[in-house]
């Protein structure tokens, strides 16, 4: 039997509030019945745990004319759309082409050569182990514009080990300065 009642009305609240009531009832009442015959439903996949991996852009000598800059923009959006629709997650840092090598090693040089291939741009992504970022490096297009890149796990920093004494390293400090 069809019972109707005029929409926003008292009656029509409560009807609706009886049907879903009824047919919740009514879905808990399949489930029990699935549940006693062995079914249950699927379960979510385990999300895989991705790890960060940063991607190390290095420029070569060789210039590129305008028109190679712009092409390789457009190929780069694209490989990028495409990187994180498969959940890479990637995250771009551009460097500034200004640099200062101020540290000397124990020798008094340098240590990296004037002349060695700029880090232009980092890119941080998360992959599934150094192998799957490897892959996504390796069809990057920068390879095809005088690039060099490199992979490398990412981890923050470690935190600091905690003192003998229970106190941490700056409370320590400051009461020796006392």
């Amino acid at each position: 039997m069809l019972v109707s009642a005029p929409r926003g009305s008292l009656r029509c609240f409560r009807l609706t509030l009886v049907a879903l009531v009824a047919l919740g009832v009514g879905v808990r009442a399949v489930a029990t019945q699935d549940a006693s015959v062995g079914f249950s439903p699927p379960s979510p996949p385990n999300p895989i745990i991705m790890k960060t991996y940063v991607i190390i852009f290095r420029q070569g000598p060789h210039k590129l004319t305008d028109a190679d800059l712009a092409r390789r923009q457009q190929e780069v959006s694209a490989w990028a759309r495409e990187q994180n629709a498969a959940g890479h997650k990637l995250e771009p840092r551009i460097l500034a082409p200004e640099v200062q090598r101020p540290a000397v090693n124990a020798d008094g040089e340098q240590g990296i050569g004037v002349n060695a291939w700029p880090i232009t741009a980092l890119l941080f992504l998360q992959a599934n182990d150094l192998s799957d970022a490897a892959k996504v490096a390796a069809s990057h297009p920068a390879k095809h514009y005088n690039a060099s890149v490199e992979v490398r796990p990412w981890a923050g920093p470690a935190a600091a080990p905690p003192v003998q004494d229970g106190t941490d390293i700056r409370n320590r400090a400051l009461n020796n300065s006392r």
